[in-house]
């Protein structure tokens, strides 16, 4: 991958966006309650609990976000700057259609994205180079070794990376018993992949129709630690991180700090090797946060769910 220009930025990328909303608009439905009946598998149950809500923002996050997201009035150049990305990757990655959730792209209200002039994205920037002062080897270290994070929907048993992949599905988490983990929990690794297959749906979708460039193309000071040749907002890393914690916490609701804790770290670490707006971070926990409430929606999920939880029940039972 190479480093991003400006040049591939402009408003050209429009064009991508609006190629990924054609390539969406066939039939991915949202439930209402007018359309809904015993068949869809999205139909909610009486007897669920509510969906949960999102935590409010803290620290530099809430900070941030109180700056105004509205464009500079002589920021018109600078704000009609986007990612441009290219057709084959637009086609493929929407190719892989969601399971569980089945909603328009358009049902997840994220916060207002900031437009490249505006006050919000300045002081983003500017935390961002406070962060890039202050970053220790250590921090680098410990960013990088997170940068390569994820899981692919593509891997399969026998292949090369098949054990660490499957091993990223416990990454949040990881500290809270021996018993967690892929090999003790397989169901739980499976139905997670198949999660994160849904949500990439989804998080690419959002991508495409944003484009945000990242926070080197506007600010040149900034010395990003990886390279990448996606558009910014909302973060993967995010909002798969607290997917899998939002996913982990129904399941064992006594951890949640900790999955939590495990998701921020994993997000902010975005943000100190340089890549991501602490805007990118939280759109990713706001995305994640309604994904999960509509994945407890789905009377196929919980019917897979429900062999989860009995594994969870064995697991720990054996080990503790």
């Amino acid at each position: 991958m190479t480093n991003p220009t400006s040049t591939r930025h402009l408003s050209a990328g429009r064009r991508w966006a609006g190629l990924a909303l054609s390539l969406l608009s066939a039939p991915i439905l949202l439930p209402c309650a007018a359309a809904a009946d015993d068949a869809s598998p999205n139909r909610v149950a009486s007897a669920r609990a509510a969906p949960r809500k999102l935590e409010p923002a803290r620290g530099h996050y809430a900070r941030l976000a109180a700056r105004s997201p509205a464009p500079a009035s002589s920021g018109a150049k600078t704000d009609a700057m986007r990612f441009q990305h290219e057709r084959a990757h637009v086609e493929d990655t929407l190719s892989a259609r969601p399971q569980y959730v089945t909603v328009d792209p358009s049902a997840f209200q994220l916060p207002p994205l900031p437009a490249n002039s505006s006050a919000q994205t300045r002081a983003e920037l500017d935390y961002l180079l406070r962060l890039q002062e202050r970053r220790t080897p250590e921090d680098v270290h410990d960013g990088l070794a997170l940068a390569d994070w994820g899981y692919s929907i593509h891997a399969r048993p026998g292949d090369r990376d098949w054990e660490l992949v499957r091993g990223n599905l416990f990454r949040v988490g990881h500290s809270i018993g021996t018993w967690f983990n892929p090999d003790s929990l397989p169901l739980t690794a499976e139905l997670l992949g198949k999660v994160w297959r849904d949500a990439r749906f989804y998080v690419w979708s959002l991508k495409y129709k944003y484009a945000r460039v990242r926070p080197y193309v506007l600010e040149p000071r900034l010395k990003n630690l990886q390279e990448t040749d996606w558009a910014a907002f909302p973060s993967g890393h995010a909002s798969y991180a607290y997917m899998a914690a939002y996913f982990y916490q129904d399941l064992a609701p006594e951890f949640a700090d900790v999955f939590v804790k495990d998701a921020l770290d994993i997000a902010h670490s975005r943000e100190v090797i340089g890549v991501h707006y602490p805007s990118d971070s939280e759109a990713g926990r706001a995305f994640a946060r309604q994904f999960i409430n509509l994945l407890l929606q789905s009377e196929q999920f919980q019917r897979d769910l429900a062999q989860v939880r009995e594994e969870w029940r064995r697991g720990r039972e054996q080990t503790e």
